[in-house]
């Protein structure tokens, strides 16, 4: 299998001392991405971490929807919560290393995936990556290797990217490996690396 190629900065890796709750997705906001289970993952969090903040890039038809879910939530007494959790929009793919650079773990809870480049962003700038295990995401992250994966939908997600997340925080060590890992497994889905493999494939044809 030769994997896809995705564009990556070498010059956006930033090496770590700690990571702390800074959270970011960057995913479209429609039902498949289930951004409502990352939410109410974070409220969950925000119990342990309260300056915890949440960054999500996107757009989509449910925007508005979440928007409200975090304006309820709030209501309910989750203390300024509209100020943690923000709504950037649609952002281009050279803002995305901006946001990247200020936030330390990526999450990402879809029903189903194939091969998801925002993940690989996220490697590629010293991001952790915690993910849904569907699809191919699975052939891209090695669970405890080069990020965080958890199982089930709902309530079940909810529970096992809570988990994950808290789990990724209070391993520091354990998480910094993990992302110095997932940077060097990254550079296989360069051009540089991946031409070593497609090249001769075309000359045997």
């Amino acid at each position: 299998v030769i994997p896809n190629i995705v564009t990556l900065r070498e010059d956006i890796y930033q090496s770590k001392q700690g990571i702390a709750p800074k959270c970011i997705s960057i995913r479209h906001l429609t039902s498949l991405y289930q951004i409502d289970i990352i939410i109410r993952a974070f409220v969950q969090m925000l119990e342990k971490y309260p300056d915890a903040t949440l960054d999500i890039l996107g757009q989509g038809d449910k925007r508005e929807e979440l928007e409200a879910f975090v304006r309820e939530l709030e209501k309910e007494g989750v203390s300024e919560l509209g100020r943690k959790v923000r709504f950037v929009g649609q952002v281009s793919n050279e803002q995305i290393y901006d946001y990247l650079k200020v936030n330390d773990i990526m999450l990402s809870a879809p029903k189903i995936d194939n091969m998801p480049v925002s993940l690989l962003e996220a490697m590629n700038a010293g991001v952790l990556v915690i993910s849904s295990n569907v699809g191919g995401v699975p052939y891209m992250i090695e669970h405890g290797r080069t990020g965080l994966l958890f199982e089930g939908l709902e309530d079940e997600g909810v529970r096992g990217l809570e988990k994950q997340m808290l789990w990724a925080l209070e391993h520091q060590e354990e998480s910094l490996r993990m992302i110095e890992a997932a940077h060097i497994e990254v550079q296989k889905y360069s051009w540089k690396e991946v031409r070593k493999q497609l090249i001769p494939l075309y000359e045997c044809v």
